[in-house]
């Protein structure tokens, strides 16, 4: 059966957001980086500043330099995960198969759906307006017979739009393409086979043999020679339900103090521990995400010598993490909490535990819960966290 395969990537993801919160930023040169230090690296680039030779993974100092007008702009990541689950939403939508290619990019599976959706391309273009009305952002879609072809069409156009690919002509469409656009050639295997090989376009690397490719490219010869033919059985894989927790807070206003900071963190932990209650689970590891006011962040972990769901567990672990983690001067933004590794709790006692510490705060525990169930989140918590 004939695969209808819909690519949708929204060009230079956060610069694109931060455009659709200020339009007075639109057709200035726009790159986004982690700091406003010389030596911080650029993340995403708008097209106008490429065009002056600015590129991913440059440094601040040299980017100034190739553009004097360059524009800075600090990540959001409040702004990525709100329209990362709007673009989830409105694929959803769509198709119940999708899957998720990184920030602003996604895979759908309209096989069989032309009776109920339309053509492939009038779902594209019903998803074009939708993103554009709703979110604000401008989209490349392409469509075609697998995952392979259909990224490469809407990377081909270089500009918001829809490019549909004759089904079965998947290797003619991408044979006359730069060797550069095929998934897996990196800068390196490109410059090797440019350089010992003097291959330019797919169809010459199409045209060659496994074994005349190995001594270049050794043993991703056979999937690089599938890849050249427009051929990829990959299906779209839906993601798998996380069974993670997390729970993650944005601050009314960045802050270093360290009352609020704690305070927040106290919250967070109250919410992850009410959910490991309500699953029946314990987690054993826990990871905790900073987010500075300047759009850096930090990550750190733990692993838990004894799984536990009591909140204050929790809480001592996270302080421990917090201070850890927390090294810097600068104002915090953002902070999320992760609880994974989740295990049903187990029933045996400790040979040197004292069963009566644990009963009684089992018991206090419960006692919140049940208050906060009947009179809300806020009637009763822990001084720390209020």
């Amino acid at each position: 059966m004939t695969r209808d395969i819909l690519h949708l990537a929204v060009p230079d993801f956060d610069v694109s957001l931060a455009r659709a919160v200020d339009p007075s930023l639109r057709h200035r040169p726009l790159a986004v980086a982690a700091g406003q230090s010389q030596g911080s690296l650029l993340h995403c680039v708008s097209i106008e500043a490429r065009q002056d030779g600015v590129t991913t993974g440059m440094n601040v100092h040299l980017a100034r330099k190739c553009c004097p007008s360059l524009q800075l702009l600090t990540p959001r990541p409040e702004l990525v995960c709100k329209a990362v689950r709007g673009l989830r939403k409105l694929a959803s939508h769509c198709s119940p198969l999708w899957e998720p290619n990184g920030e602003g990019r996604m895979f759908l599976d309209l096989t069989g759906g032309s009776r109920l959706l339309g053509s492939p391309l009038d779902v594209a273009a019903r998803l074009e307006q939708q993103v554009a009305d709703r979110l604000q952002l401008p989209a490349i879609f392409g469509v075609a017979g697998n995952k392979l072809v259909a990224r490469m069409a809407g990377a081909s156009l270089g500009r918001p739009g829809i490019c549909d690919v004759l089904r079965g002509n998947e290797r003619n469409f991408i044979a006359p393409l730069s060797v550069s656009c095929l998934p897996g050639i990196g800068r390196l295997r490109n410059k090797r086979l440019l350089q010992d090989l003097n291959l330019r376009r797919v169809e010459q690397i199409a045209a060659l043999s496994v074994a005349q490719l190995e001594p270049i490219c050794g043993p991703f010869s056979a999937l690089l020679q599938q890849r050249s033919r427009g051929i990829d059985p990959d299906p779209v894989q839906p993601t798998q339900r996380s069974t993670n927790i997390s729970e993650e807070t944005l601050l009314e206003k960045a802050s270093n103090e360290e009352t609020a900071i704690r305070a927040a963190l106290g919250r967070l932990t109250e919410r992850c521990g009410l959910r490991l209650r309500r699953l029946g689970r314990d987690t054993r590891h826990l990871r905790l995400t900073l987010g500075y006011a300047d759009g850096y962040s930090i990550e750190k972990r733990i692993t838990l010598t004894t799984p536990c769901h009591l909140d204050l567990d929790i809480m001592n672990a996270a302080d421990n993490l917090l201070q850890r983690a927390w090294q810097r001067r600068i104002r915090l933004r953002h902070l999320r909490l992760n609880c994974e590794q989740l295990v049903v709790p187990s029933r045996q006692l400790s040979l040197f535990s004292t069963p009566q510490t644990g009963q009684i705060n089992d018991a206090l525990q419960d006692t919140f819960d049940e208050l906060r169930q009947r009179f809300g989140r806020q009637a009763v918590g822990w001084g720390r966290n209020i």
